[in-house]
């Protein structure tokens, strides 16, 4: 049996049989159908094909031009844009609302592949559309054409025709070409043209808009037409161009609704910042937005800004821009092309949400900031009106700042100037409110606005942008040097007025009794007064290094640190600051008369409102802070992004000599047992104890413009236990003791005292030795 099946043709065990020499041989196309006829090849021949087909699908969305993915085939179109997010709300510290952001509807058109006529009829009706609903269209041809449609239909360029050829010859735009003398220009033709009918027949032509349309009609589609074809690239790559905003819901359902009827439009939010009444008084530590600069969209586009991006230009919003901004999102939308209705429609809840700009929680009080802006506003409309019945006819008060801070944080709770603007102005202008755009070019300083913009300076932030003689406000700071350095001692303040006196060759007169002085003074009687030649005596035997020194060890002629943007450094006098300013070696000597001039906060002694605040709070506590304006900031999920304010630092004064200052000071409120003092009138019946230093700096300008000298007030409250410090000017102020009534009216608002401050009338000049007299030397 074994051996039948060894010798059966079939045998399981014949392995070694050379089957080929009895099988017929195989051709090629017979193998061909055996391996096609296999089931397994059928299969993965299939997957094969149907991968093949889904790579060459996917590239062409991916990678072909934008045009070949639009047909008149084609039934519905899916594709993506960016939206805008809201920028972050402004709260101050009681969360009244200052800045935020109010979303509107608008209504975009996207490519959806239509011809001219079919784009110029959709055009039209949506400008019926557009008015019929009430709603704005968009279009910047109204910055440069105008058609006026009446009984006689004119024609008008709104620009001058310097504007009008460079917009003309715009390559990205029109592109045309500048005649040449003696070339007739017409319509058709390359060239520039200065006649605005000859150009709206331009348009007419180049957008292919029938002369079956009436000049109205033709006028409605060209305004469309001009917009997108401003935005040309952007339309021809899928961007969709906004054509309409402020649009009513009732609108954007009808065009949703009827979108296969609407080819190609999109409807969507956008935002404008929106400022409260309450930031009209805070505007110099609010700020403004713009919109952004090429040097800004160079250095933020990286962070995902858009060329068409509004962003902060000052204040808060510049320096919280990267906070507020938010970050865009990507929206998917759908068109619809000429199949219309009967087309089959992408579903569009994909895309990835806008996130919101962070909260920006401030320290300032708006109540604290409205009763300092008024207060300062009324004095400097009171003085204007007394002006008139001035018999010296010198020009009087004009602009002013004040800054109120809490002296153990430096947490600014009003930082005010004046002049000021309005915020809303800066968007309204955009809307081309006919107002709006009047304050912006006075703000500004355009055309015949330059020379009262540049006297007014509403948006310089006169607070810490500006630098002021401090005159006696300074005399605090002689006083603590001398003290420190045992020129003299808490028990022993006595130096001796003399008027007139010689020192280092220039005599100085007593401004209250020039030819005689008041005698001798203690620390406490010369600070009430504002002794000019007490301080002087006093600085020339303590030195210039020693109180430039501790000048600076209060922060004055140095930045504070503050958190928003524009503040200057200021001025020490000093012998380098002497060496630095002038160019002969003589004029760079330093001379006993310097130290003198300087001791009384003259000479080159100037500093920012913001630091005799700073200043001032270090006298209340003996610690230097650093002021700042921004809370926090907290983003859109609740947590805490960033906190402002840092630790106060010990300036090291030692107690005895700062109380001995702080008493002096006190006495400029209570005057003294022989001498009244320079604000002893201002603060009779006053519920609140103020520590307090007047001063009237000269500005060099009296005689030669004829005006007042600066008013300048410090202060801080209450006497013990302090709490608020206040530093404050008014430009040609007259004296700085009329300028108190404004210090008093933030300290009653901040105390919540129902007092009746009314300012004194003081008619006497100067009030006491508030001011440097004329400087006069002596013979050889």
């Amino acid at each position: 049996m074994a051996d039948d099946l060894k010798n059966n043709e079939f045998g399981a065990f014949d392995y070694h049989r050379d089957m080929s020499k009895d099988k017929p041989k195989e051709n090629i196309f017979s193998g061909i159908l055996k391996v096609i006829g296999n089931r397994y090849f059928d299969l993965g021949f299939i997957f094969t094909v149907f991968g093949i087909v889904i790579f060459f699908m996917t590239a062409s969305l991916q990678f072909s031009d934008y045009q070949n993915t639009i047909s008149v085939a084609s039934k519905g179109v899916s594709r993506q844009m960016t939206v805008n997010a809201p920028r972050g709300d402004i709260y101050d510290r009681n969360g009244i609302l200052l800045a935020s952001s109010s979303s509107y509807n608008v209504i975009y058109i996207a490519n959806a592949g239509l011809d001219d006529a079919t784009l110029n009829s959709e055009c039209l009706e949506l400008s019926y559309l557009f008015e019929d609903y009430n709603c704005t269209t968009v279009s910047s041809l109204d910055e440069y054409l105008k058609v006026n449609i009446g009984e006689t239909t004119t024609y008008e360029f709104l620009k001058d025709e310097e504007d009008i050829k460079l917009w003309q010859t715009d390559s990205n735009l029109f592109a045309l070409e500048d005649f040449a003398e003696g070339i007739i220009v017409t319509y058709s033709d390359r060239y520039v043209k200065t006649d605005p009918e000859v150009f709206f027949l331009y348009l007419r032509r180049k957008f292919d808009v029938d002369t079956s349309y009436s000049v109205d009609e033709a006028y409605r589609i060209i305004r469309l037409r001009y917009q997108i074809f401003k935005d040309n690239w952007m339309f021809q790559k899928g961007t969709p161009v906004e054509i309409a905003s402020d649009c009513s819901d009732e609108l954007i359902s009808l065009v949703t609704e009827q979108n296969y009827h609407y080819a190609g439009i999109v409807t969507g939010k956008e935002y404008t910042r929106t400022y409260s009444p309450w930031a009209l008084y805070a505007c110099h530590v609010l700020g403004y937005v713009g919109q952004i600069s090429q040097e800004s969209f160079a250095q933020l586009q990286d962070f995902g800004y858009l060329s068409t991006d509004m962003v902060g230009k000052s204040g808060v919003e510049a320096q919280m821009e990267r906070y507020l901004h938010g970050n865009s999102g990507i929206m998917a939308y759908n068109i619809w092309t000429q199949d219309g209705e009967e087309g089959a429609f992408f579903p569009s809840e994909y895309g990835v949400p806008a996130t919101p700009g962070a909260t920006v929680n401030l320290t300032i009080d708006s109540r604290l900031q409205e009763v300092g802006t008024t207060a300062l506003k009324d004095y400097i409309a009171e003085a204007q009106a007394a002006e008139a019945r001035d018999p010296k006819g010198y020009k009087t008060a004009s602009s002013g700042a004040f800054v109120m801070m809490n002296v153990n944080t430096g947490a600014v709770l009003a930082m005010g100037s004046y002049p000021n603007y309005d915020p809303n102005d800066f968007i309204l202008a955009n809307y081309d409110d006919p107002q709006a755009k009047e304050q912006v070019k006075y703000y500004l300083g355009i055309d015949e606005y330059e020379d009262i913009t540049a006297e007014d300076l509403p948006l310089w932030n006169r607070a810490i942008m500006s630098m002021y003689a401090p005159g006696s406000t300074f005399k605090p700071i002689t006083a603590l040097a001398a003290l420190e350095e045992n020129v003299i001692t808490p028990a022993n303040t006595w130096i001796r007025c003399e008027s007139p006196i010689d020192i280092g060759g220039w005599i100085f007169r007593c401004l209250e009794y020039r030819y005689s002085g008041h005698g001798p003074l203690n620390l406490d009687s010369a600070m009430a007064t504002s002794c000019n030649i007490y301080f002087m005596r006093l600085g020339v035997m303590t030195g210039i290094d020693y109180i430039s020194r501790m000048a600076i060890k209060f922060g004055l002629g140095v930045k504070s640190g503050i958190d928003i943007p524009g503040e200057i450094s200021g001025v020490v006098a000093s012998r380098e600051t002497k060496r630095l300013l002038h160019e002969s070696e003589y004029d760079r000597t330093w001379f006993p008369a310097n130290t003198a001039q300087s001791s009384i906060g003259q000479f080159d002694n100037c500093f920012t409102i913001l630091q005799l605040c700073r200043y001032t709070a270090a006298v209340a506590t003996n610690k230097l802070v650093t002021p700042y304006v921004i809370d926090n900031v907290v983003a859109s999920d609740g947590s805490i992004l960033y906190r402002g304010g840092s630790e106060p630092v010990d300036i090291g004064i030692s107690d005895s000599s700062i109380d001995a200052v702080r008493r002096a000071m006190r006495c400029v409120v209570t005057g003294t047992s022989r001498w009244r003092s320079t604000a002893q009138t201002q603060f009779i019946g006053f519920p609140i104890e103020v520590v307090c230093k007047t001063g009237t700096a000269e500005t060099g300008y009296e005689e030669i413009r004829k005006e007042y000298s600066n008013g300048l007030f410090i202060c801080y409250a209450p006497k013990d236990d302090p709490e608020v410090a206040i530093a404050l000017v008014v430009e040609r102020g007259e004296w700085g003791a009329s300028t108190v009534i404004i210090a008093q009216k933030l300290l009653a608002a901040y105390f919540n005292t129902n007092t009746n401050i009314q300012a004194p009338i003081i008619s006497s000049y100067p009030v006491n030795g508030d001011v440097l007299d004329s400087i006069t030397p002596t013979a050889g």
